[in-house]
């Protein structure tokens, strides 16, 4: 995740979902951080599942905070951890900069390989493009 602001530093073209700009236990950790909404790191340890060692679920939390993903505040005795943004704003930003970089590095080459791609998409996504263009006020 990258905080507001921030931005991707990897891109791993080999993985899936978050793990291709997060370490593999930072996406499930940040996943889990979204679906419980203010956990403590035993919280999260108890939804990774019994695999989950709790010294390392509190460093890799810890030093989401200190990339300013999550956000901790002390509560009793324990920290709960929450997401700096939500799911879908961190996704917005994150997808916003991966079709800049594409298009500021390969410009027009980018451009054709998203048209080739249109080909493979489901009917109700190109329609829902549609609609974001006609939205947005562009052609379509």
């Amino acid at each position: 995740m990258t905080p507001k602001g921030g931005s991707i530093r990897i891109f791993k073209l080999n993985r899936s979902g978050l793990s291709r700009i997060l370490g593999e236990l930072e996406a499930r950790i940040t996943e889990a951080v979204w679906d419980l909404e203010q956990p403590t790191v035993q919280d999260v340890c108890d939804r990774l599942g019994g695999k989950a060692n709790y010294r390392t679920v509190m460093t890799v939390m810890n030093r989401l905070v200190k990339k300013g993903l999550l956000r901790r505040y002390k509560e009793g005795r324990a920290f709960r951890y929450v997401p700096s943004e939500t799911r879908e704003a961190f996704l917005e930003s994150v997808s916003q900069q991966v079709v800049r970089g594409l298009l500021d590095d390969f410009g027009e080459l980018a451009l054709a390989q998203f048209v080739d791609v249109l080909d493979e998409i489901p009917a109700e996504q190109i329609e829902a493009l549609r609609e974001l263009i006609r939205r947005r006020g562009g052609r379509g």
